[in-house]
């Protein structure tokens, strides 16, 4: 596919290059600063890119660029959400002007785009309660709910979007280099809600049950930025993806329950 990538100075932006290259898609960086790009992405990744110099909140230089360079997928890293509930929104300008541009080249290519978002763990359905969130437990990155309703009200013939939930996300080198070969990923993912779920006898507990199995259990979801970045390439290698239209919960395979 011919992806174009927002927030490719980030943590997960800047390792989705070489990831991406790997599952042999074109990479097209959207990006701010291009002198910073430069010192954080070794330079025989960069060689194998186009890069494009504008600023994620317009919502015609995203468009302009989807259109030029006929992309088909488009993944957006950019920009951090706000933590605590009583605080304003910080990436929404992003995430409307990402979701918009996508929509309205959609229409001038003729073709949906295919579009990852970032998200965070408590935007997923809490596990065996209907219509209940794990923000309504654990009230932390709700602007995550935001850009989940910015997106799903986007008409689908035109974005075909995923929100990746993620809890949080460490690196396994500080070094991006070039990939001879995709290296793989031991991410399971469910859409909607968390991968094999724990409750313990906690979870009777009047009240307070339900927040110590939360605790309990957040650690288990945390991953490798690594692995993140090559788990988003392979999905956008496939012809259709299971997780269209949908907020999707990760794991390591090696966190799963009795391994």
């Amino acid at each position: 596919m011919k992806v174009l990538l927002l927030g490719a100075t980030g943590n997960l932006g800047s390792r989705l290059i070489p990831a991406l290259l790997a599952h042999e898609h074109s990479v097209i960086i959207f990006v701010r600063s291009e002198s910073k790009l430069r010192t954080l992405v070794d330079s025989a990744v960069l060689s194998r890119c186009s890069i494009v110099n504008g600023d994620a909140t317009s919502t015609r230089a995203i468009e302009d660029a989807i259109v030029a360079y006929q992309c088909n997928a488009l993944i957006n890293s950019a920009g951090v959400a706000a933590i605590f509930p009583w605080q304003a929104p910080r990436m929404q300008g992003i995430i409307a002007a990402v979701a918009t541009a996508a929509v309205e080249a959609s229409r001038k290519l003729g073709y949906p785009i295919r579009c990852w978002f970032l998200g965070g763990l408590t935007v997923l359905d809490f596990p065996g309660k209907k219509d209940t969130k794990m923000s309504d437990y654990f009230p932390l990155f709700k602007e995550h709910g935001l850009t989940l309703d910015c997106i799903s009200s986007k008409p689908v013939q035109h974005l075909k979007w995923s929100l990746l939930a993620p809890s949080a996300m460490t690196p396994t080198s500080k070094e991006i280099t070039f990939l001879d070969a995709p290296r793989g990923n031991s991410l399971i993912a469910k859409n909607d809600t968390l991968v094999d779920w724990s409750p313990t006898y906690l979870t009777s507990v009047p009240y307070l049950g339900v927040y110590a199995d939360i605790v309990k259990n957040m650690m288990r979801y945390n991953t490798t930025l690594e692995d993140c970045a090559d788990f988003l390439a392979a999905d956008l290698a496939k012809e259709e993806s299971e997780h269209v239209r949908h907020k999707v919960g990760i794991i390591a395979s090696n966190e799963k329950k009795g391994q």
